[in-house]
């Protein structure tokens, strides 16, 4: 018996994910102590692909791995999962080859923790930059004005996010308004904006595309206080200015990541890039 539980291990069956798949895909990234919704996972489902492995858990789903095309010269890699029972199997591996193979195009990205770095860089994936995930606290005083975003703005906005990250994603930053609309913010002279979506432990503020610093402070402070609950954000290590910012209202910086490159990089502003979608997203 234990001969054979042991070959069945040694030959995972990955298959692509169902919708019926969300909840425990969704128990599974809380396992592992991230901030995903079902709502996230969907996006997965919806524009990109998601592999797992569903070894009979009813509760939790084995591993997986998601990607989610950005045109047609990019796609970002995420959710390469394992649940903590069934590490050091080569799992993340596997479902990263998958990922390779499955997204075909001249650029794969991701945002990488610290142990998932070494595995990334083993497969072809180079360092582009760091950033961290910060806790975002209420004494953020807004700056410059901000007003709510409109229908009307999302020709400009979607360009901008266009030029400061690289390739188009606009069904994701429109689903990301429509979750939490009262924190879609623009600047009145339309050189920056804010989104944020729900999560499992707290809200997350990002995209910030902004002129400047001072600009992204703002509107950064100005989704904080519409949403009036806690949040979190994942911050260029950059932008100085605005961690020193945040850490003397009472912020904290939570944890590392890397954001990573396979291939041709599309041109990008990321210096305009004050604060990330989230490591699932880019």
């Amino acid at each position: 018996m234990t001969s054979l539980r042991a070959s069945l291990r040694a030959m995972p069956a990955f298959r692509d994910a169902t919708p019926q798949d969300l909840p425990r895909a969704a128990a599974l990234s809380a396992r592992i102590g991230w901030n995903q919704l079902p709502a996230d996972w969907r996006v997965f489902l919806d524009q990109g692909a998601v592999r797992v492995l569903d070894d009979g858990d009813a509760a939790c789903l084995a591993a997986s791995a998601a990607t989610l095309p950005c045109g047609a010269d990019l796609a970002w890699v995420s959710m390469v999962l394992v649940r903590p029972d069934r590490r050091r199997e080569g799992l993340a591996t596997q479902l990263m080859r998958w990922a390779i193979d499955h997204a075909a195009r001249p650029c794969l990205m991701l945002d990488a923790t610290p142990a998932g770095r070494e595995v990334y860089r083993r497969l072809g994936f180079e360092d582009v930059f760091g950033f961290a995930r910060w806790s975002l606290p209420q004494a953020l005083q807004p700056g410059a004005a901000t007003r709510p975003m409109e229908e009307a703005d999302w020709d400009w906005v979607l360009a901008l996010d266009r030029a400061a990250f690289g390739a188009p994603r606009p069904a994701l930053l429109r689903g990301f308004a429509r979750r939490l609309p009262q924190a879609a913010l623009v600047t009145p002279d339309r050189s920056g904006f804010v989104l944020a979506r729900d999560g499992l432990r707290a809200p997350q503020i990002g995209p910030v595309v902004a002129r400047d610093e001072g600009q992204a402070l703002s509107l950064l402070a100005a989704a904080r206080a519409a949403l009036g609950t806690s949040a979190v954000i994942d911050l260029a290590d950059s932008a100085t200015t605005i961690a020193a910012s945040i850490a003397a209202a009472g912020g904290e910086s939570l944890r590392p990541f890397t954001r990573m490159a396979r291939g041709r990089v599309p041109s990008a502003k990321p210096e305009q890039n004050f604060v990330f979608a989230g490591p699932e997203f880019g």
